[in-house]
């Protein structure tokens, strides 16, 4: 009995700790997807986008956790896990302006 309340003892914290992090992982995962997302400006509010290249949306709404879209046919909106976001296939609408500096071949 005594080595079972030593070994409970010696990695009970061990265990605890484990199973938070196991229990905490996707809240983990979505916060740093999440600061990764709006700390680089690859997409920002009130950019236009194309999700899979068919949906045309906007960006409304951008937090930690997740992102808000307005889909532009449907005319609803349309929310995202950040750690989701990646699996999306998000293309970002360039502006006229910088479409009229492309060389054409």
């Amino acid at each position: 009995m005594d080595f079972l309340i030593d070994y409970i003892s010696e990695w009970g914290l061990v265990a605890c700790t484990a199973f938070l992090g196991f229990a905490l992982k996707d809240f983990i995962q979505n916060f740093f997807t999440g600061l990764q997302f709006l700390w680089g400006h690859d997409f920002d509010v009130d950019d236009v986008v194309w999700i899979k290249g068919v949906k045309k949306a906007i960006i409304v709404r951008q937090n930690v956790w997740k992102t808000t879209f307005y889909v532009y046919p449907h005319q609803r909106k349309f929310v995202v896990p950040n750690h989701l976001l990646w699996k999306l296939d998000i293309e970002n609408q360039l502006p006229p302006t910088e479409l009229e500096e492309i060389p054409e071949d």
